[in-house]
């Protein structure tokens, strides 16, 4: 009889454990590791990787559909981008070594275009500025400003990692433009990304 009764109770622990509501943080963590498991096995590239990762996040809300339900409404499904938004941001934390593998095959595949395809601007260096990763901002002779993404590893980067460039220095940068994940406004925007810059 005893047996029996610890039994009960061990399973009732149990289940207390098993049912326990996730906080809001939580669900975006379980939300957030789930997908980063399952784009792991998948094969990101730059034509696939926003359609994997929202069959991921869907995989993911399923999983946790009562919680997901609590937070987001039974009407979760409008709220999709919303919750793909605190996926999104919550994985930068949680598998930042996959985000990076998605951007490196993405741009494995930016790198089969000639660097003839790239745009070109002539301007004037204005300054830098860091927001989460560095920018550089230029003017054209027009007064038309661009601000620049410095994202990528090329031979003159460093006239802007070690502050080479001066103010209203005559440069000619090249870029191309990426579709990235911005993690203040939780969408993918696109951004130019510097592949060279030449000082004139």
């Amino acid at each position: 009889m005893k047996k029996i009764a610890m039994l009960l109770v061990l399973f009732v622990t149990a289940t207390n454990l098993y049912s326990q509501e996730l906080t809001k943080d939580q669900l975006k963590t379980k939300l957030a590791e789930h997908t980063c498991e399952c784009s792991n096995s998948k094969e990101m590239t730059k034509d696939n990787y926003e359609l994997n990762l929202g069959l991921c996040i869907l995989e993911a809300v399923n999983k946790y559909q009562s919680s997901v339900e609590k937070y987001y409404g039974k009407n979760y499904i409008s709220k999709i981008e919303e919750i793909g938004g605190d996926v999104g941001e919550t994985m930068a934390g949680v598998c930042p070594d996959l985000l990076i593998k998605i951007f490196q095959n993405s741009q494995e595949q930016s790198d089969s275009y000639s660097s003839e395809e790239d745009e070109t601007i002539n301007g004037t260096f204005v300054n830098t500025n860091e927001d989460g990763f560095l920018y550089v901002n230029v003017k054209e002779a027009s007064g038309k400003s661009h601000k620049f993404l410095l994202l990528d590893n090329f031979d003159n980067s460093y006239l802007v990692i070690d502050n080479v460039l001066k103010s209203k220095d005559k440069i000619k940068v090249s870029y191309y433009v990426a579709e990235l994940y911005n993690t203040k406004t939780k969408k993918y925007e696109n951004f130019k990304v510097i592949s060279d810059i030449e000082k004139e």
